[in-house]
């Protein structure tokens, strides 16, 4: 059992004490005997979860060796799936105590019209195997982000899963496979994946390259103009109040269909581009209407960037996304705003910008110069989605892929780690039927800012629906 390397983004992150609740909704049915038992058995042979993380002082961090078990899989019946995801992210803390903060645990809740909400936990009794999900229901998969990002507890789902259709046809074979290929998995450190010069990385990138990466990261400008973080004083004045209370997500949904649809085909933008651009214009909209600022056109804000390939993401578990930065005009019409991003971002994956820019954060977070300095950004937005089941909508025997959605909630352990997530942090999603998902980290100081965002995204949505719907008027 070797132990995980180090990167210090995670050492950092255990002084924020984030929990990201994933949501994968579904409709059809769960055996939630074999699906416990799938998580149990998976989870117990990730290596990783095998440790625990120490947070020390000034961002330094410590793994310990730790014997615990992999909590239970609880269901909740619930009238309403969103309300009661709120409720349970809102108590997410208690759960995580009760737990021993272990790193990832799921929990199914299952919409049921008949009963009230009630919590049943799966008990060592003779009839677990015939509890059952029937209908719509979702399976969530709740994160402590020191010890994993995203894309690394989305191959866990999918480990979970074909182990769960391999318990349902008996296929042993299978099951062996699966738990050797989670057992191989490893924790490589910072320093493994991209050292400046090192021959032996696990990602190639040439030495000059990352000189010029350096210069451009450097050189590019940011600037908060609509001052949307939340300042450090006021995060010294009100942090330790903020973790003493309970705060409830807030969750946002919004019809792109008219939009998506009208730029289909469109070779300069793509979906994600159009809604990162929506954003800005949003933050833009704050700036020149709520606050009456027009001059303020530019928009900076960091674009979370995975810098390992898909088949990395089958071998090893930890923090390995960047976020990279991008400036883009909010006052131009959507088309170009959505256009300039999506080059943007395409020159800073061909030229491996976000493997520079994460080594550059690890530079920084080494020696200790996090939390002196805010960064300049507006905001930080992250896209939540798990590709396996949006492509195959029945990989889960019995069950049909609805969406994803998720809750974040953080409950920071000292100063530094409150004065890390001072930025509004939209975490996004689009179904099927695209429908935009949007839901935030709550802000100290409270929700305000929050607030005028989500109700300038809610204007500029409505305005470009009706661009379109103009356009489509004179053809």
């Amino acid at each position: 059992m070797s132990e995980p390397g180090t990167i210090y983004l995670e050492n950092c992150l255990a002084h924020c004490n984030i929990a990201n609740s994933i949501a994968c909704h579904f409709t059809g049915s769960l055996n939630l005997h074999l699906f416990s038992t799938s998580v149990s058995k998976v989870l117990s042979a990730t290596n990783k979860f095998r440790y625990e993380l120490i947070p020390l002082d000034n961002g330094e961090g410590a793994w310990k060796e730790k014997g615990r078990n992999v909590p239970p899989v609880k269901l909740i019946r619930c009238n309403d799936i969103n309300e009661s995801l709120k409720d349970f992210s809102c108590n997410i803390f208690s759960l995580c105590r009760e737990y021993g903060f272990y790193p990832v645990f799921f929990t199914v809740f299952a919409a049921d019209e008949n009963e009230k909400m009630d919590a049943d936990e799966l008990r060592n009794d003779d009839n677990k195997d015939n509890i059952s999900v029937k209908g719509k229901f979702c399976i969530v998969q709740t994160l402590n982000h020191a010890y994993c990002d995203g894309r690394s507890c989305e191959f866990l789902l999918n480990q979970i899963t074909e182990y769960y259709n391999a318990l349902l046809e008996n296929d042993l074979t299978s099951m062996e496979k699966i738990l050797k290929r989670v057992s191989q998995t490893s924790t490589p450190s910072s320093d493994e994946i991209y050292s400046f010069g090192a021959k032996n990385s696990v990602i190639k990138l040439s030495r000059w390259q990352h000189i010029k990466n350096i210069f451009r990261l450097v050189g590019t400008k940011l600037n908060d103009d609509g001052e949307f973080s939340v300042s450090y004083p006021v995060i010294e004045a009100e942090w330790e109040k903020f973790r003493t209370e309970k705060h409830r997500p807030q969750m946002h949904f919004f019809d792109l269909n008219p939009i998506i649809s009208h730029y289909a085909g469109n070779k300069n933008v793509n979906t994600n581009s159009i809604i990162t651009a929506l954003l800005v214009k949003a933050f833009r909209h704050v700036n020149a209407v709520t606050h009456n600022h027009p001059e303020k056109e530019k928009i900076s804000f960091r674009m979370m960037s995975d810098i390992l390939s898909a088949k990395q993401r089958q071998q090893f578990i930890g923090n390995y996304c960047a976020y990279v930065p991008v400036v883009a005009d909010g006052s131009l019409p959507l088309e170009n705003v959505a256009s300039d991003i999506l080059k943007q971002v395409d020159s800073f994956r061909n030229n491996k910008v976000d493997v520079s820019m994460y080594k550059f954060l690890e530079f920084a977070l080494r020696k200790h110069m996090a939390g002196k300095k805010d960064d300049p950004v507006s905001f930080t937005v992250s896209l939540i989605l798990h590709r396996k089941f949006i492509r195959h909508p029945n990989s889960l025997k019995g069950a049909t892929f609805i969406k994803t959605t998720g809750t974040l909630n953080y409950e920071p352990l000292d100063l530094f780690g409150a004065k890390l997530n001072n930025k509004i942090a939209p975490t996004i999603s689009l179904s099927s039927d695209n429908v935009l998902f949007v839901t935030y980290y709550p802000l100290i100081g409270g929700d305000e800012i929050l607030n005028k965002v989500t109700d300038a995204l809610k204007t500029v949505i409505e305005n470009e629906i009706s661009v379109v719907n103009k356009e489509k008027q004179k053809i």
